[in-house]
């Protein structure tokens, strides 16, 4: 799918001549590294030649093919799906990737931001609302109605994205405004934007199907088992009047109870570190909870109900950890048969591209948590501060700043310039000017 995409131009020339810079740094490197190899005299001073490059090896040789191919802010796009609070709800994360950028890492990562944007659409309606990044990771107080659109798919093609780097944020911006505060907000910020200049490019996006189907990368399953365990959880625990009425009328043992108290407390507890930890540091958690659950001699009824929960979450989730690297290594090793899959063949992708997306996923996992992701209402009261203090003060600071260049440049219209006095031209004084000659009357 094609995305029309907006950056501001200075972003563009900031990124190239940093790419040139480091590129220049790169080939100066390999002459050093040939120019040593070649005044080997022996194989021991060879060898020393490759024991002095040690790890850098295999990292610079992948940065100088990145720098090579890569082009300034080149980006592409994919959306995770994944369920959402509601039974009518689903959600859906578009990220937004560079496929190059100067935050190298030497494990053949070469991504810098992943910007994303998050569409909340209710089945039962058929509202579309989606939540822009302000800036620095932080969502959108308030969201832009995508209704009309009727889709995720139809919103996209119809409407485009603007990329702010500077902010680390990530914009969808509507041809029109569905109502008096999206008309309200769209106006600002084109005023923030001021005289800025923008490029117009277009971007692919693998889409959820894309990413569910073909790269077999089942996010949707992870996100819903997480879901599903705090439905599970809240259901089990209750407030004091229902445990009250339970336990008058069930007259469950004293001792059950406090097994069951201590369960659930434990949940509670693996429930912190689904939300705000990332993907790829849950399993010992959940491993944990699993097999004290699963060697219980005498389960109570609500550790039989918790048992499936744990046992699917744990599934899903190994499989997209597994999955992301395999699909890394493939895109590495087996670089001709990952760039010829199916997911790729309706795409015009650079092969730097096809290997951010992949690289993307695994970062994703090991960076974000799922709060992060696709949950802000979930995020700890810091965090909800600081998208309070980022949404008040991103927009007032981009329309000061506009403000002020609009200021500067018209005070340069109306204010002359003073000229100054030339001096390539030697100035003529009296001592110089020849005397008239007096004649005899």
């Amino acid at each position: 799918m094609k995305v029309k995409l907006k950056i501001e131009t200075q972003w563009l020339e900031l990124e190239r001549n940093s790419m040139s810079k480091m590129l220049r740094d790169y080939e100066q490197w390999e002459r050093q590294t040939l120019k040593k190899a070649q005044e080997a005299i022996d194989l021991r001073s060879l060898r020393k030649v490759f024991y002095e490059l040690g790890d850098r090896w295999e990292f610079d040789q992948a940065s100088g093919a990145w720098l090579s191919e890569g082009e300034p802010l080149d980006m592409v796009g994919l959306i995770l799906k994944m369920p959402g609070f509601e039974s009518t709800k689903e959600r859906y994360v578009l990220y937004a990737v560079m496929a190059y950028s100067k935050g190298f890492t030497q494990k053949f990562d070469h991504l810098g931001d992943k910007e994303r944007i998050i569409v909340e659409h209710d089945k039962k309606t058929g509202s579309l609302f989606a939540w822009s990044t302000t800036g620095h990771g932080a969502m959108d107080l308030f969201p832009t109605n995508l209704s009309p659109f009727n889709s995720i798919e139809n919103a996209l093609q119809s409407c485009f994205l603007v990329a702010q780097p500077g902010d680390h944020a990530l914009r969808i911006e509507c041809p029109k405004a569905s109502g008096l505060f999206d008309f309200l907000t769209k106006r600002l910020w084109d005023i923030a934007g001021g005289i800025s200049s923008f490029d117009m490019k277009s971007i692919d996006v693998l889409t959820s199907n894309d990413i569910e189907e073909y790269l077999d990368f089942k996010f949707n399953r992870y996100a819903k088992s997480v879901i599903e365990l705090n439905r599970i959880w809240r259901n089990l625990s209750g407030g004091a009047v229902e445990k009250a009425k339970e336990k008058v009328l069930d007259k469950i043992p004293d001792h059950i109870e406090e097994r069951n108290r201590k369960t659930l407390r434990k949940i509670e507890g693996l429930l912190h570190i689904l939300w705000f930890r990332p993907p790829a540091e849950q399993l010992p958690a959940i491993e944990i909870m699993h097999n004290e659950l699963s060697h219980e001699p005498t389960p109570t009824d609500v550790q039989k109900k918790l048992v499936p929960y744990i046992v699917e979450l744990g599934y899903s989730l190994t499989d997209i950890l597994e999955k992301s690297k395999y699909l890394k290594w493939k895109s590495v090793v087996e670089k001709k048969d990952f760039s010829s899959s199916d997911v790729f063949k309706k795409l015009d992708l650079t092969q730097l591209a096809k290997e951010a997306l992949v690289v993307a996923l695994e970062h994703i996992l090991c960076e974000h948590t799922l709060a992060y992701i696709g949950y802000p209402e979930q995020a700890t009261m810091k965090n909800k501060v600081l998208r309070v203090l980022l949404n008040s003060i991103i927009l007032p600071i981009r329309l000061g700043s506009s403000f002020r260049t609009n200021l500067f440049r018209w005070i340069s219209r109306i204010i002359p310039k003073k000229e100054k006095p030339k001096t390539d031209e030697p100035t003529v004084t009296d001592a110089d000017t020849p005397k008239k000659e007096e004649t005899d009357s």
